[in-house]
């Protein structure tokens, strides 16, 4: 394949998680992918469903304008950058419950988990999220700092999922960026 410099169908996609699981988490500090191909670290768990809301990312940035004697704008600044990202784990399960209420507010023993609901559940893990483009291309997303910042409502009812929908601030690394997108090109061939 070779660069192109025409419009490429090849390119235009959806994305789906990869079957039998598409999202983990592991402990900030743990070795992360830095490519599609490598394997995860074990200490990566899968945290199971998302619903069909999906993985949500926004980019919030502040600018201010600089203008000058005229009222022209000379330059723009970015004053303020937020990334993050909302989805809604599906499963009711230790490991999905601890990144919504914080490692050390559940506990899984005996046949029960428990959950303590307190201000102190704004743990910080890595993430990786394995996903599927048309034409079976692979995306790896790594977010590695991301913060669990808020839970939406929970609704209890026959007809809705019960789980709440969990907002995950992404922190920035020691290399200054907050999250990696891995994608297989469509125009270059991976090195042998």
């Amino acid at each position: 394949m070779a660069d192109t410099n025409t419009n490429n169908q090849a390119n235009v996609s959806s994305a789906k998680g990869v079957k039998g699981g598409y999202i983990f988490s592991a402990p900030t500090g743990t070795v992360l992918p830095a490519d599609i191909k490598t394997k995860l670290d074990p200490a990566f768990k899968c945290l199971g469903f998302i619903s069909e809301d999906g993985y949500v990312e926004t980019v919030d940035e502040d600018s201010d304008d600089l203008v000058d004697l005229s009222g022209d704008i000379m330059d723009s600044t970015n004053s303020n950058r937020v990334e993050s990202a909302q989805l809604t784990l599906a499963e009711i399960k230790a490991e999905t419950l601890k990144r919504q209420y914080g490692e050390k507010n559940v506990t899984d023993a005996n046949g029960i988990i428990t959950v303590k609901h307190n201000a102190d559940s704004h743990d910080i893990f890595s993430y990786v999220l394995e996903l599927v483009l048309k034409n079976g291309r692979r995306w790896r997303k790594v977010v590695p700092a991301g913060k669990s910042a808020e839970l939406d409502d929970l609704t209890i009812a026959s007809s809705e999922l019960c789980q709440r929908a969990l907002t995950m601030k992404y922190l920035t690394d020691d290399q200054g960026n907050t999250c990696y997108d891995y994608f297989e090109s469509t125009e270059t061939i991976a090195a042998a």
